[in-house]
């Protein structure tokens, strides 16, 4: 009975947070548990709006060059079903603090450019300030 209490809480706290933050981008739940965002949606909505960026903004999807000068930079190659829908929590990528990094996309020309951290946290800074 009380985890059926606590399951109503989380709920009602999950929609009482979609009404006033917006939405959890759903990539999220690949890295964190329903209750995990939950709390954070009511404790720490600084963070999850940061998550939420981070997790649609670590990474951009490119041509593959055609110099022979990036090839060395190349990390390898990953296989992506939804270009439109990356989610790096599933393909266990994380940012750098200061480096980027390239895979090559398998089956494609294209490649996976997963920013620095410091310029997504630059990139976020300056939204934040609009």
């Amino acid at each position: 009975m009380k985890k059926l209490y606590t399951l109503l809480f989380l709920m009602s706290v999950s929609l009482i947070g979609l009404s006033q933050n917006g939405a959890i981008d759903t990539r999220l739940k690949s890295n964190f548990t329903e209750k995990e965002l939950a709390e954070m949606q009511l404790k720490n909505p600084a963070n999850l709006e940061y998550l939420n960026f981070y997790v649609a903004n670590a990474y951009e999807v490119t041509p593959m060059p055609s110099g022979k000068g990036a090839a060395h930079e190349i990390k390898g190659t990953i296989k992506i079903v939804d270009l439109n829908s990356v989610n790096i929590y599933e393909l266990k990528l994380f940012p750098l603090q200061k480096d980027y990094q390239y895979y090559k996309i398998e089956g494609t020309d294209k490649l996976l450019v997963i920013i620095s951290d410091e310029q997504l946290k630059a990139k976020y800074n300056q939204i934040k300030k609009k």
